[in-house]
């Protein structure tokens, strides 16, 4: 790319200075104009590498019925259980994990363009790779069966690990269902 940047001068006036300098008086009192062309290029051999994404899909998703669920158990002492007040005890609460692993595919247009005089093209290439992908779902206990504390203050829990399980599965089921239309189609 070129920068030219142009400059003109009137040199009228110049001629009214002339005599005042010293030098002679011109022969014709003209309007001259003079133009100075000031040229600057960007040819610095600098490359500029841009990457455009193509293509990016799932190659394939995992069924959610092959996929089990980590259960995470504790005893915690919770007051008022369910509403009743008085019933303070230790009660085992579970909550459930589930990692979907699956394969994401990309592919990316990668142009080298080099700023030169001699106008080189731009490089296209194409690059693919596949990338290891995880999403984790966990159980909401928002979604459990038992409650404990006064209603300004109330936090659910599961009291069974297979209710916390089957929540975590079916986060992860809505969520396989949603990606299915991103599948790589080939």
């Amino acid at each position: 790319m070129k920068t030219i940047r142009i400059h003109t001068y009137f040199l009228a006036g110049i001629s009214l200075l002339i005599p005042v300098l010293g030098f002679g008086a011109p022969k014709d009192n003209q309007s001259k104009s003079l133009t100075v062309i000031q040229a600057e290029s960007k040819a610095d051999g600098e490359s500029a590498i841009t990457t455009e994404r193509l293509v990016e899909c799932l190659r394939s998703l995992p069924s959610i019925d092959g996929i089990e669920a980590e259960i995470h158990s504790e005893v915690v002492f919770l007051r008022d259980i369910n509403g009743k007040t008085g019933d303070n005890r230790h009660i085992k609460v579970h909550t459930a994990r589930l990692e979907v692993n699956y394969m994401l595919q990309q592919k990316d247009l990668i142009i080298v363009t080099t700023r030169s005089v001699q106008g080189q093209e731009p490089v296209f290439r194409e690059v693919e790779r596949s990338l290891k992908q995880s999403q984790v779902f966990v159980s909401n206990p928002a979604n459990g069966d038992i409650y404990a504390g006064k209603s300004n203050s109330m936090q659910y829990y599961f009291s069974s690990a297979e209710a916390a399980a089957k929540d975590a599965k079916e986060r992860a089921r809505i969520w396989l269902s949603s990606q299915a239309n991103v599948v790589c189609r080939q």
